[in-house]
């Protein structure tokens, strides 16, 4: 499952589930495999990104698999941050691509 985490020291203008609809299309994924969550986040070192009120980063976290090559996740990246653009915000993103056979999950009962 590609988790998607914004960090922002500001509330977004724009939902979680608004940008998961843009999110699916550009990761290539279903909506049950994608996460989006909005994390505020109320101090940062400056060694992270911009300083500025508009300025997001973004965690992405999912699966390695043989489609998702060096060359689509960039593009994913450029896209996502074009995204994050047309609402007004700048995007540093990180990505990490996991050996899925680390993976586990226990949902809440």
């Amino acid at each position: 499952m590609p988790l998607l985490k914004i960090f922002s020291q500001k509330a977004l203008t724009v939902s979680a589930n608004t940008l998961h609809q843009r999110l699916m299309t550009i990761w290539k994924v279903p909506a049950d495999v994608l996460k989006v969550l909005v994390v505020p986040t109320f101090d940062a070192s400056d060694d992270i990104g911009d300083t500025d009120d508009n300025a997001v980063y973004i965690d992405v976290r999912a699966k390695a698999k043989p489609e998702r090559t060096q060359e689509v996740v960039d593009e994913a990246m450029v896209n996502t941050q074009k995204l994050l653009n047309e609402h007004g915000y700048k995007a540093t993103i990180r990505v990490e691509l996991y050996e899925p056979s680390l993976q586990s999950l226990r949902n809440a009962s």
